[in-house]
């Protein structure tokens, strides 16, 4: 699971930092260099976020990308909405516009995936005879129900994330269309390995970044903000119950942030 994420060991000066942030303890310290281990690992970033070293690296998908553009097939795009965060100023078409110097055939938003997801919790509520449910459009949060809390497997949502339904729908619509998702998280990475034939393969950010200053393309600000969907809430803390209807009787409805919150709630379940 782990192999998104790797370590150079000449980096590692033991700081313990990544040991003390992980909050599943899936770290250890051996020969002088920490090891992630990949069957407790849940990939939530956080120490790559807090080394100081630079000594985690996500595997770089970048290649992999213009193999699959040189190919001939349409390359599409699904676009994470927190783009609008990453890249201040920057509206959708000047993502457009840019990924398509790139060689992209073109790029939607990952929100129109959000919105069949959230028909189908909001089907699930009305029609089915649950309890508790819990929504499965985070990886890590999936990664860490089971590894962790495999008790709790039978309130995870059986619904594909927005990630996969978008590029599902994208595939649907588009003859031989190859999909390619860009967002924030590293988990995406091996979500789109473990659900093989979706999404083919998955740029973060700053692999994303690190292209387009490369190949010289600037990323155009736009003066009037773009349509806002209620789907472009996903991403944020509550996102899906933004989006949702919220009418299913005798449902409370709870939004976490954060895994040390998520393990809290888990072991209350």
């Amino acid at each position: 699971m782990a192999n998104c994420l790797t370590l150079k060991k000449s980096n590692c000066k033991n700081c313990y930092k990544c040991i003390r942030h992980c909050p599943v303890k899936s770290i250890r310290f051996s020969g002088n260099q920490a090891h992630i281990i990949g069957n407790e690992c849940i990939l939530c970033g956080h120490c790559f976020v807090v080394c100081p070293q630079n000594a985690k690296e996500i595997v770089d998908e970048t290649e992999k990308v213009r193999v699959l553009i040189q190919s001939g097939d349409p390359v599409v795009v699904s676009l994470a909405p927190s783009f609008v965060a990453n890249y201040d100023g920057v509206g959708i078409e000047s993502m457009r516009d840019a990924l398509k110097k790139l060689g992209f055939h073109d790029v939607e938003e990952t929100a129109l995936g959000a919105t069949l997801v959230k028909r189908e919790y909001d089907r699930i509520l009305k029609e089915e005879d649950r309890d508790i449910l819990i929504s499965s459009c985070c990886h890590s949060i999936n990664l860490l129900i089971q590894k962790y809390f495999p008790r709790v497997l039978p309130y995870l949502a059986d619904v594909q994330s927005p990630m996969q339904a978008h590029c599902s729908e994208i595939k649907r619509r588009i003859p031989n269309a190859k999909t390619v998702f860009i967002g924030p998280c590293v988990a995406k990475k091996d979500e789109a390995d473990y659900y093989s034939g979706i999404v083919d393969a998955v740029l973060t950010f700053e692999e994303l970044t690190q292209w387009l200053k490369k190949e010289g393309i600037e990323l155009k600000k736009e003066k009037k903000p773009d349509n806002c969907s209620r789907a472009r809430f996903f991403p944020t803390t509550g996102g899906i119950l933004k989006t949702m209807v919220k009418d299913a009787p005798g449902f409370q409805y709870l939004a976490l942030d954060g895994v040390e919150n998520c393990i809290a709630a888990l072991r209350e379940i």
